[in-house]
């Protein structure tokens, strides 16, 4: 009579496991971003670079509003966070041009699909 070992499970490897999304709820990140903005981050991912460009101005728009307030900050914070800003900017031109670029003559996946929907089906 020969026993076959119990099925064993995968094993973890350290740090996160995917799909685990911790940073960003409980870590440096959640500091960051509002609640919204976290949904909006984590939920609605899209590809095409529109995901990259939607991180790009939230970030721009936090320092946006910190520049806001350019009388009670110091001369280094506010160059910094000028430069920041400016980078920020030139990340979303980036991004938009290379979005562009790749998929100007290619369709989103909803708008694939929405085609598709409106081919009838074929009869036997």
């Amino acid at each position: 009579m020969s026993t076959s070992p119990a099925p064993s499970t995968p094993k973890r490897r350290r740090g996160g496991q995917p799909g685990n999304s911790n940073a960003l709820r409980h870590g440096f990140f959640s500091r960051s971003f509002t609640e919204t903005e976290m949904h909006d981050l984590d939920e609605n991912i899209k590809g095409e670079f529109i995901d990259e460009i939607a991180l790009a101005r939230v970030n721009a728009s936090h320092l946006a509003e910190l520049l806001k307030d350019y009388q009670n900050i110091s001369l280094d914070d506010f160059v910094s966070a000028s430069n920041a800003l400016n980078n920020y900017l030139d990340r979303i031109q980036s991004l938009s041009r290379a979005q562009r670029f790749m998929y100007r003559n290619q369709t989103t996946l909803e708008q694939a699909l929405a085609e598709l929907a409106d081919i009838p089906p074929e009869e036997d």
